[in-house]
């Protein structure tokens, strides 16, 4: 059997669209969530890279040419939203972080309002670094928009251990946090829908390593899945969703919300997910992002790479070859195109269990 790697004959866009549909592709797409490393392909800083919109234009397209993975995304992650609401961030050179949460007395909610993707924060440079980046590879490549969930805005507005401690001592408080952001949220969606791109949520402090699943039903699910709801009737798609940790016990609610693709942390095991609800969802992960993709080698990536496409290959709705997390700023470049070269090799189509079985030499 020849293992040389496959000539690819679709585009990106081709691609993702065929293996969500159930259609063949020439090989597996690979789903990277890019983000700040897009600074270091460009040779600027994360901060530089954060508040120029044509710097983030210029650093996805970059990552794309160079890699070749399947995906782009210009943002606003974890922290957009919530400093668009008025939580300020800081920019070292590495991931940014809210230093200064906006609401620290329940007064201090009254004064806040849903922001306007056109004027508020840096929500306008996101749509602008889209815009930039449809006009050069729209035709190419999707371009996802991925945005912390409901959850996750009011954790970055009121500050992770303030909000956790409201859900048991002021749980009508927490709803009013999560209301305004879900409300935030679905009408920046908006604005990404309208420019053409596609949306992507990430809610990790809704995972079930922070709260209980009681807890996630409660105070994350039913906001959710109306944010899912708006988004899908606007876009006509759903989107992605991923949270990190330990979600097993929560697989069901995530599915419940309408999501098109589960994007799942490297704690869980693919075919769990598979077999619990991968009749209903697609399924997105899982390789190892620090231990594998930053600290590993390239070796090792296609050997997770080999692990995770034997686990998740014949997933009923579809599988997507990606990270169980967000890419570390500082992975090494031989290490992501590794993973993009595992892709080409073993995940060719019509996908063989034999090409990519861990009981074979590679």
């Amino acid at each position: 059997m020849s293992t040389a790697p496959v000539k690819e004959t679709m585009t990106s866009r081709e691609r993702t669209i065929a293996a969500l549909t159930g259609q063949p592709y020439d090989r597996i797409p690979v789903n990277l969530l890019i983000s700040d490393h897009g600074a270091r392909v460009i040779g600027v800083t994360v901060g530089e890279y954060n508040n120029s919109a044509s710097l983030m234009a210029q650093g996805q397209v970059a990552a794309w040419r160079r890699y070749g993975a399947d995906n782009v995304n210009t943002g606003p992650g974890l922290t957009g939203i919530a400093e668009a609401i008025g939580s300020k961030l800081a920019y070292p050179d590495s991931t940014p972080y809210v230093a200064d949460y906006v609401v620290k007395e329940e007064a201090d909610l009254d004064r806040l309002k849903v922001p306007d993707p056109e004027r508020d924060g840096r929500l306008p440079l996101f749509l602008e670094a889209a815009t930039i980046v449809l006009k050069e590879v729209g035709d190419q490549v999707p371009l996802n928009m991925t945005t912390s969930g409901p959850f996750t805005t009011a954790t970055s507005i009121r500050g992770t251990e303030n909000f956790l401690r409201d859900l048991h001592k002021n749980p009508q408080f927490a709803h009013r946090l999560l209301r305004l952001s879900s409300d935030s949220i679905i009408r920046f969606a908006a604005a990404a829908i309208k420019v053409g791109a596609r949306i992507g949520l990430a809610d990790p402090t809704a995972s079930g390593t922070m709260i209980s699943p009681r807890q996630f039903r409660e105070f994350a699910q039913p906001y959710l899945q109306e944010v899912v709801t708006a988004i899908a009737a606007i876009a006509g798609a759903a989107p992605s969703l991923h949270i990190c940790g330990n979600t097993s016990k929560i697989w069901p609610e995530m599915t419940a919300t309408g999501v098109s693709v589960l994007s799942l942390d490297d704690a869980v095991d693919l075919v769990e997910a598979k077999t619990l609800v991968g009749d209903k969802v697609a399924l997105l992960g899982n390789i190892r992002p620090t231990a594998v993709m930053y600290l590993g080698k390239p070796d090792d990536v296609r050997e997770n790479a080999r692990e995770c496409l034997a686990k998740g290959w014949d997933n009923p709705k579809g599988y997507i070859l990606g990270l169980g997390c967000g890419l570390p700023i500082d992975t090494p470049p031989e290490n992501i195109h590794a993973l993009v070269g595992a892709a080409r090799e073993y995940g060719r189509w019509p996908l063989d269990p034999s090409r990519f079985s861990l009981s074979n030499a590679a």
